[in-house]
């Protein structure tokens, strides 16, 4: 039985005969309408059909919501930077970006409408707009307002926590501007005037589709009032629910009974389910089908346009096609895009057995090769290919052309220099001054030109010549074949505008003529002016003998709490590793000193995400110290170190010795809505994808700082102390079970001495075997990761190097023990570059210095630059290094970053990835220290003080 039918004999059955049976779907005209919209309705029409079948009358609604708010610019529009001034406005207000109707929404209503009636879908467009501004909603929006808490805390809690501080079910539209006010706070309501009382926070940071950074609401509303409750009306059209309210509301005020949504609207349409059931309404009937996906397995969007649109659905598929796909079993996701179509199109005309007809697939791979200038030129290149009884009709042809212009791209080639230009404007001069009057003529006359602006080339090159030229491809027809079946009129214009391309360096062309999708959506989104109205306000001056005296307590409790300490954090990481964090941060608390130009003037707020290592050192260097020049400081520990961490404070409770500074074990998203307001600067630890997800919620003038992941080869040349080498390699691999940004990805060996490095490495392993286990046996040196899942990742990971280890390789993912493992991979087998986070030594041979330059140009490497561990000598190391990748100090000579980093001292390299800053709006390269650099950004700007002493101010570079 098909879906459709077995949905509709329960439809029918559920709801008594008497009544009409009321079917709606909606439609967001927020784009150009793509399959999926059309699949709704197309779908919805097969339960229609059957009910009256059955004899049943069914009203079907579809929904435009046009009322509401254009929240970004469609990027497969033209001129879509003019529409940036109606974001905000309810869509039915955004002008067409084509020119033919009224609105935006209304363009997009027609197009949809359109297809409804060429597929036979009887369906009565409703537009919102209309339905609230006529009162049709009236009735049920005070029955609403009579309920507003419960219905407003079940569409609250199915947002985030940063949504959640400015969330209101319904939305004024403003009599100012006429926006629709999403952010608002309701402080009164009343059901009997259908009134409510709201203020617009101005002080709260949101974060909008499109836009890079967080915004306050003051920026966002600025032409609204703000901060002072008004009262107004919510009825006939002065309000819009947000859309889950929305959704629940008409499909109550029309007596609902049957609706198809999207998979991934199932929270939502628990929301409304949750809506009828407080109001003790009838729950309508839901009918989930799955998303269509792209050719890359992306949800297909409206404003992306990255589908089928409405016109590639009317002019690529047949109707037979688009309606056998849909009538499918719709629960599952499918992929659906535009190189399909063919097939679809083949999949109902394979059973047609009435003649013997050319398949879509195959006219396809005619065309793409035959490269056709015109329909007739594709009917003659089709006639002369297809064999004896083959037949083609006109639709066929259409849509095999359509398809053909909608799939046909150049492959990146075309012509190369001046003379190859000057050549094919020889041929179109020839052509237009018509000294050729035949196909054979031309074909001769292409040759000899050919010999004489080209004698010294081979005669065979003029075809790959003329397929750049002609085709923008590497190959193409027998070109003579190509002349004889196209006009002379369309191969004019193929020699008049060949494809071109730049002869400038790769690199200029890709600066200067590419844009990403991000950005252009950036550009065309972010309407928001850049004026800088919250500004880093200054405090209290700091009292240097006071920040003494706080880092000499702590460094004391440190010392003395120490074997707690260790016992605390047993189930969490060797007693080697505790023990090591706490010299580190009694190295940085005594010599604080180091640091005293920086603490000058207080900021207020500070916002710390720790990693997932290191959690006692972590938090004195990215906690305790920030709290001394900030009045409010909170770090959030990692959710998998919460248990530990809290036993460490038990011990410890930092807050006795800064009472500024606080902890949070809040989800990441609560924690992010209690600090985006109040924070000045924030301190990440961690990839930079995840990076970006936290620093867009911020102010674009809040300091992020940025502590990442960076490669640390250690190098060890032919000179090397192997002793010395071997050690250090021990040293920063083991250290925390590889849990360290310091651990290096490759250790490049020189041939000279690599098995004796090896050896005594392995042996060295071997000598610690029983050194590996839990962390509650203090001998080990070597325990499980922090993350267990982590060792399943891992497990995968050396899957992939299994050629490659000689050593190890042992992976429990029940306990998440990854035991020492040695890989040995031939560096000519190109570098590794991946970060392992655990205790694995790559292992890679080298013979000259030329194999490290190989190592260090690769694209792979720069973004991660950060040290490099020198044994021995180099002189490619030592002098022909770019600066760009490493500035002098970041060179170690015959020690490693283990021994040589201080938490008082800067740290990070080069590389992006590895550390950086980001400060309004720019991406500054470089090592990271907190306290320096919220005194150089946030203090010394503002508070005209000299620059501390050997010091140098920042160079803020652009964005990148």
């Amino acid at each position: 039985m098909k879906w459709y039918v077995k949905e509709t004999l329960e439809i029918n059955q559920a709801i008594p005969y008497k009544e009409s049976i009321n079917i709606e779907a909606g439609f967001g005209p927020t784009g150009l309408p793509h399959i999926g919209t059309l699949c709704e309705i197309l779908r919805a029409n097969l339960i229609k059909t059957e009910l009256e079948k059955a004899g049943r009358t069914v009203n079907f609604y579809l929904i435009s919501d046009d009322l509401d708010p254009f929240r970004k610019v469609p990027l497969n529009i033209p001129n879509a930077e003019t529409l940036t001034p109606y974001l905000g406005q309810p869509i039915s207000k955004v002008p067409d970006p084509f020119g033919n109707f009224p609105s935006f929404s209304e363009m997009a209503e027609y197009q949809l409408m359109k297809l409804a009636a060429e597929y036979e879908i009887e369906c009565q467009l409703i537009r919102n707009s209309l339905a609230y501004q006529n009162g049709d909603y009236n009735d049920v929006i005070k029955l609403f307002l009579q309920n507003f808490s419960e219905l407003n805390q079940i569409c609250k809690e199915s947002t985030g926590s940063l949504r959640q501080r400015t969330y209101s079910m319904i939305m004024p539209i403003s009599a100012r501007t006429g926006a629709v006010l999403e952010h608002i706070i309701v402080t009164g309501v009343n059901p009997a005037s259908g009134e409510i009382t709201y203020y617009i926070p101005g002080d709260e940071v949101i974060n909008k589709p499109g836009y890079e950074y967080g915004v306050e609401i003051r920026e966002f509303y600025k032409n609204e009032i703000l901060d002072q409750e008004q009262t107004i009306s919510v009825l006939n059209g002065r309000s819009k629910l947000q859309w889950k309210a929305d959704w629940g509301m008409r499909l109550l005020a029309r007596n609902i009974h049957f609706e198809m949504h999207g998979e991934d609207l199932l929270a939502s349409a628990a929301v409304v389910r949750q809506i009828a059931g407080a109001l003790n309404r009838p729950i309508p009937r839901f009918y989930k089908y799955g998303l269509f996906l792209d050719d890359s397995g992306k949800k297909i969007s409206k404003s992306k346009g990255n589908s089928f649109s409405l016109d590639d659905i009317r002019h690529l598929l047949t109707r037979d096609a688009i309606r056998t796909y849909l009538s499918k079993e719709p629960q599952r996701s499918s992929k659906f895009y535009v190189a399909l179509a063919p097939y679809l199109n083949d999949q109902v005309n394979i059973s047609q057995k009435d003649r013997k007809r050319l398949s879509f697939s195959k006219i396809a791979r005619i065309l793409h090769a035959s490269k056709p200038t015109s329909k007739l030129a594709a009917e003659s290149f089709l006639n002369r290919y297809k064999k004896p009884g083959e037949s083609i009709s006109d639709q066929e042809l259409e849509i095999s052309y359509h398809y053909y212009i909608r799939t046909c791209k150049h492959k990146n080639q075309g012509l190369q220099n001046i003379k190859e230009e000057k050549y094919f404007s020889a041929i179109a001069d020839l052509i237009s001054t018509r000294e050729i009057s035949t196909k054979d003529q031309l074909f001769q006359r292409i040759v000899s030109t050919y010999e004489d602006h080209f004698s010294d080339d081979k005669p065979s090159q003029i075809w790959s010549l003329l397929y750049r030229g002609l085709f923008g491809d590497t190959k193409g027809p027998r070109i003579k074949t190509w002349l004889d079946l196209n006009c002379m009129q369309h191969i004019l214009t193929h020699f008049n505008n060949p494809y071109k391309i730049s002869y400038q360096k790769n690199e200029e062309n890709i600066v200067n003529n590419e844009i990403n999708r991000s950005q252009k959506e950036r550009l065309i989104n972010n309407s928001i002016e850049e004026d800088q109205i919250y500004m880093t306000k200054l405090y209290s001056k700091i009292n240097f003998t006071e920040i003494r005296k706080k880092c000499d307590e702590l460094s004391s409790a440190l010392q003395k709490n120490s074997e707690a300490l260790v016992k605390a954090l047993s189930g969490y990481q060797c007693k080697n590793v505790t023990e090591d964090e706490i010299l580190r941060s009694i190295d940085v608390l005594n010599n604080i000193e180091n640091n005293r130009a920086y603490f000058k003037k207080k900021i207020y707020g500070v916002t710390s995400f720790l990693p997932l290592n290191q959690p006692i050192y972590a938090s004195v260097c990215f906690g305790f110290i920030p709290s001394l020049m900030a009045e409010n400081v909170c770090i959030r520990p990692p959710t998998a170190m919460h248990t530990h961490y809290k036993k460490f404070e038990e011990v410890i409770n930092l807050s006795e010795f800064s009472p500024t500074l606080s902890i949070s074990y809040e989800d990441k998203e609560l924690f992010l809505s209690q600090r985006v307001k109040i924070t000045d600067a924030v301190i990440f630890t961690g990839t930079p994808e995840n990076a970006l997800k936290v620093r867009k919620h911020f102010r674009k003038n809040t300091l992020f700082i940025l502590n990442g992941a960076g490669h640390n080869p250690l190098i060890i040349s032919k000179d090397a102390d192997i002793n010395l080498a071997v050690e250090s390699a021990k040293r920063v691999v083991l250290y925390n079970q590889g849990q360290d940004c310091a651990g290096p990805n490759a250790i490049l060996v020189h041939n000279d001495i690599y098995d004796l490095f090896k050896q005594r490495l392995i042996s060295d392993l071997k000598n610690i075997e029983d050194r590996i286990g839990p962390y509650s046996d203090y001998k080990n040196i070597v325990g499980p990761n922090s993350d267990i899942d982590h060792s399943i990742k891992i497990a995968s990971v050396f899957k992939a190097n299994r050629p490659y280890c000689t050593y190890g390789g042992e992976v429990n993912p029940i306990n998440g023990m990854i035991k020492p493992t040695v890989f040995e991979k031939e560096l000519s087998l190109g570098g590794n570059y991946k970060e392992f986070f655990a205790p694995v030594f790559f292992l890679q041979r080298y013979y000259q210095d030329q194999d490290l330059i190989h190592y260090f140009s690769d694209p792979l490497y720069s973004a991660n630059a950060m040290y490099i561990s020198l044994f021995g000598t180099s002189d490619y190391i030592h002098h022909q290094l770019s600066e760009r990748l490493h500035l002098p100090d970041s060179i170690l000579s015959n020690t490693d970053l283990h021994l040589e980093e201080h938490g008082y001292l800067p740290y990070g390299g080069q590389g992006l990835a590895a550390s950086c800053l980001w400060y309004e709006g720019n991406r500054i390269s470089g090592s990271t220290l907190p306290q320096r650099d919220i005194y150089h950004y946030l203090i010394e700007p503002f508070d005209p003080l000299p620059t501390p002493k050997g010091e140098k101010r920042h160079c803020v570079q652009a964005g990148i």
